[in-house]
């Protein structure tokens, strides 16, 4: 037999059934809160700020203690006039010889100006000694070094040389500028107004060096290439006389005042011992000026400024003893091949004589290119 099919049609009075929500219902969310609550009370219980109630007891905590309010052995020890009567109380005590502080000296006393001074200054430079490949290398270093303590603190003291000195080196050992002395105190010098060294392109080289301040730069130049680190002006890269403030002083961060000159130094890592890494090759480049002073002085002329025109620094401090060493040349011994003017170029000639007429111009093309009135 087969099986009967019962069919009842849906009453139309009736709603359809609704269907169920996409998202998670009121179970999931109780659970949620639930969950919550029992987190809070159990951080609560663990960190002792919800104590039990008063029905399981008061609340105690215990802590083992192995503490004496009072003990006259050791009381006894401290007071001793000296180690005999001490060890007499306790033989376990130990030898104070043993412990060698008999042998050791009293450090001096750290001078607190000199501690501000390094405080505000910054770490100094690492010593590093500049070896030419040649005598000629070794020379010219030595030359543009001295031609830039010169002619930027000649009036100046010991100290105010040698922090020129020490920002030169700086430059040489900082991958932003060049490698090598010459190339660093005469960077520019081919163009006015744009030397690194004002006196490298403002004919200040024109006068020539009086002989005394010309070999007490040699003299701290020398020091400098041998590894004689000037710590008051730490790693500075630029310096400005006290006259003026220029616009890239605020970019960086000031390290001393020494003589007429405030000294900077990099921001960030670039301004630390670890970026003055660059390798020194030995090779130096001819010296400048690479901008003829009869050049240089025309453009002065132009401008109405007068060669090495400027504020004179003024000496401040007691003077330092130097080395004894052999002077740096003169500037006239060390004249650059740039500096010589070239001869004057020969005029064009265009003829040829195995042609008839050759180099010669008709009456009716003489005036070819002028323009008509």
């Amino acid at each position: 037999m087969k099986p009967e099919l019962s069919l009842t049609a849906r009453s139309t009075w009736r709603d359809p059934v609704p269907e169920k929500p996409a998202g998670p219902g009121r179970f999931f969310w109780a659970g949620i809160v639930g969950v919550v609550a029992v987190a809070c009370l159990a951080l609560l219980l663990s960190s002792g700020q919800l104590r039990a109630p008063a029905v399981f007891g008061p609340y105690s905590v215990s802590v083992p203690l192995d503490f004496k309010a009072y003990d006259p052995e050791r009381w006894a020890i401290m007071n001793a006039e000296d180690y005999r009567t001490a060890l007499k109380i306790d033989p376990t005590l130990p030898d104070p010889a043993s412990v060698g502080y008999g042998d050791a000296t009293a450090m001096p006393p750290a001078d607190p100006a000199l501690l501000r001074e390094e405080a505000f200054v910054g770490p100094p430079a690492k010593p590093y000694v500049f070896r030419g490949v040649t005598a000629l290398d070794r020379e010219r270093a030595h030359y543009c070094l001295t031609a830039a303590i010169y002619y930027e603190a000649a009036s100046e003291t010991d100290d105010g040389m040698r922090g020129v000195a020490q920002t030169v080196i700086n430059r040489v050992r900082h991958p932003s500028f060049p490698n090598t002395v010459c190339g660093v105190v005469f960077q520019g010098s081919q163009r006015a107004g744009v030397c690194q060294f004002t006196f490298s392109c403002d004919g200040a080289m024109a006068r020539a060096p009086e002989r005394r301040n010309w070999l007490r730069a040699s003299r701290v130049a020398s020091a400098a290439l041998g590894g004689t680190v000037f710590p008051k002006v730490g790693l500075a890269t630029h310096y400005h006389t006290q006259a003026i403030w220029p616009r890239w002083g605020k970019s960086l961060v000031m390290t001393n005042i020494v003589g007429a000159h405030i000294f900077h130094r990099w921001r960030g890592r670039w301004g630390m011992p670890d970026a003055f890494r660059a390798p020194y090759p030995g090779r130096e480049p001819v010296p400048g000026p690479y901008l003829p002073l009869a050049q240089q002085l025309a453009i002065l002329k132009d401008q109405g400024l007068a060669p090495g025109a400027g504020p004179a620094p003024m000496l401040a401090g007691p003077a330092a003893s130097l080395p004894d060493v052999a002077p740096a040349p003169l500037p006239g011994a060390m004249t650059s091949p740039a500096t010589v003017a070239p001869p004057p170029a020969a005029a064009p000639t265009y003829t040829d004589p195995r042609l008839n007429q050759s180099g010669q111009i008709r009456e009716e093309f003489s005036k070819s290119g002028e323009w008509k009135d």
